[in-house]
């Protein structure tokens, strides 16, 4: 029920309140892109989306996310533009400096003067661990990319400073959707947390 509703309430707030970026908050282990698997495939249906580009700051969060849309939306045809930069597709996945790459040479001219991705490449960019310190790292993706923009964290709303939120709009501590830990524990979705305590060495004997 939760993923539905995260899907909605993007969905509203892209066509019903004429926003741009929207930012979704929901504990790990949920589904956060198995929701935006969903929300790709939606906005393909209805001619809102060509193409999606997913960026995610780590190479096996890339293969994650590639292998999680080849299963629930393979006709999408998903890229890895980490290992495959010259591959066609609907769905793009990439880490952020595979992606800064590609600007630059888009940028600079280079491949014969033709652009691979032009500012209009994309109708629909996710970026997953959405924070404002991922955000002021690769600005140029998200200034240069003229698109919908969705985040995706697994940071407690309560915890997500509010640049982070002015950096989709959005009012602080309101994030277009969430679904926290407690919450996904209690729904039976999660189980809670069990700490484990590793007591290092040189704490127990001291270091000479």
């Amino acid at each position: 029920y939760y993923l539905h509703r995260a899907v909605r309430r993007i969905g509203e707030s892209f066509e019903r309140d004429n926003l741009r970026k929207a930012l979704v908050v929901m504990a790990t282990g949920a589904g956060k892109t198995r929701a935006v698997i969903a929300l790709a495939d939606q906005l393909m249906r209805a001619n809102w989306a060509k193409r999606v580009l997913f960026l995610a700051d780590r190479v096996a969060l890339v293969n994650q996310a590639l292998n999680a849309f080849k299963t629930h939306l393979p006709d999408s045809a998903p890229v890895n533009l980490v290992t495959d930069k010259h591959a066609e597709g609907r769905v793009f996945v990439s880490t952020y400096p595979t992606m800064m790459g590609l600007i630059d040479e888009a940028m600079e001219g280079k491949n014969g003067g033709r652009r691979r991705f032009g500012v209009g490449h994309f109708d629909l960019i996710v970026i997953d661990e959405a924070h404002r310190s991922v955000y002021q790292k690769y600005r140029a993706i998200f200034e240069y990319f003229d698109s919908l923009l969705v985040g995706l964290t697994a940071t407690p709303k309560d915890e997500i400073d509010h640049n982070t939120y002015g950096l989709f709009d959005l009012e602080t501590g309101v994030p277009t959707d969430a679904y926290a830990l407690d919450q996904a524990v209690g729904d039976g979705y999660l189980v809670p947390p069990v700490a484990v305590s590793v007591p290092l060495k040189f704490q127990r004997e001291g270091i000479q």
